[in-house]
């Protein structure tokens, strides 16, 4: 596994989920990877796009705008 440098930029109710909005180092990113490794609560889905990552939690996951997100990629 490889950290990546990841921090939330915004976390939202959205009807009966929350969405977490994570930006990631665009020159972090690996050019190919299998997998992210989210190492807090567990996520019913998410995409990552142009160093993006949208999360969705069915509970509150507990995460701050501003904070740095743990997150590593599996190889």
């Amino acid at each position: 596994m490889s950290p990546i440098s990841a921090k939330v930029v915004s976390v939202y109710k959205e009807s009966h989920q929350y969405r977490v909005v994570v930006q990631i180092e665009p020159e972090k990113i690996p050019r190919f990877f299998s997998y992210f490794k989210i190492r807090r609560n567990k996520t019913f889905t998410g995409a990552c796009r142009n160093g993006r990552l949208d999360l969705f939690y069915y509970g509150d996951p507990g995460l701050k705008a501003g904070e740095l997100f743990p997150l590593w990629t599996i190889q």
